[in-house]
């Protein structure tokens, strides 16, 4: 069976499960869910592709939603039934469904010998699930190569694109240093500097959003680039106002509306410090950043 890694720790074997109402049903293997949507559709058939949306939650808190993360998680029906092998709760129930369906599997946290973030003071995880679609092993083959294809077309057009950055950048920095920038730097009390090079149009980023950025580092000293996120193919995701980025990050990203393009001058206070980060950051060193806010969840 293959499965999205953002449900990997769903594929516990022996979970329990506790009721929930007079609407619970089991599947083949015991575990407990409610069926809210059936319908008369096909159920998958070994060896077939369940794609699948998700959430999460804790109580009626929910701690993570699969939509938020871009594409839907999947899970191959196995083409045998291995007797030594208990299904995980999610798998189980995904046999029953078909396409439109949506259900509610109640996941019994108290046999897990440690709970996942966000359950730490639950006893239950309710993982509501709807079927987007299911797909044969040639149809999933011929998606997969699809989106190979698209993929490394994108990642051609951004490796394009990154020598153009490169030089926007480099602009930026160079206008910076010698104080031509004049009205378009921006500081903040913090002392993070910025230039707006293009206003976008869309949703705010705000502290608490999941969000997207491509970006081109470079040591505001010598222009040297030491991480960018163009030859990769995909932009950088994290949570905005968490801590998992300098703080220079999580405020200029704060800044931004999606479609915005800034270049960034973060003082080491707001970067990597005293210490800098070996070997490519040196002690002290103030950075320059060229960010694209391109998604807010």
């Amino acid at each position: 069976m293959r499965i999205s890694i953002y449900f990997a720790f769903l594929l516990l074997v022996g979970l329990a499960a506790c009721s929930e109402g007079n609407q619970v049903m089991h599947t083949a293997d015991g575990y407990e869910y409610i069926l809210h949507t059936p319908s008369e559709g096909t159920t998958p058939q070994p060896g077939e592709y369940v794609y699948f949306h998700a959430q999460m939650r804790n109580g009626d808190s929910i701690v993570y939603g699969s939509r938020s993360q871009g594409a839907a998680p999947f899970i191959q029906i196995p083409l045998t039934q291995d007797v030594n092998r208990k299904a995980s709760p999610v798998e189980d129930v995904l046999r029953e469904m078909a396409v439109g369906d949506s259900a509610t599997v109640m996941i019994n946290l108290d046999t897990l010998p440690q709970k996942p973030r966000g359950f730490e003071d639950a006893s239950t995880l309710y993982y509501d699930v709807v079927v987007t679609d299911i797909l044969s092993q040639e149809a999933y083959q011929e998606k997969a190569a699809a989106e190979r294809a698209e993929k490394e077309q994108a990642i051609a057009a951004l490796q394009e694109r990154k020598t153009a950055v490169a030089e926007s950048t480099a602009e930026s920095l160079k206008a910076y240093k010698a104080g031509e920038l004049g009205d378009q730097l921006q500081e903040t009390e913090s002392g993070l500097k910025y230039v707006v090079l293009e206003e976008g149009t869309g949703a705010k980023a705000t502290p608490g959003n999941q969000v997207k950025v491509h970006y081109y580092g470079v040591l505001a000293e010598d222009g040297t680039m030491f991480d960018n996120s163009f030859g990769r193919g995909e932009p950088f995701g994290f949570g905005l106002g968490e801590g998992r980025v300098i703080r220079g990050w999580d405020e200029g990203i704060a800044l931004l509306n999606v479609g915005s393009k800034a270049v960034l001058f973060i003082p080491a206070e707001l970067g990597y410090g005293a210490n800098g980060a070996p070997p490519t950051i040196p002690p002290g060193a103030e950075l320059a950043f060229y960010v694209e806010l391109v998604g807010v969840n």
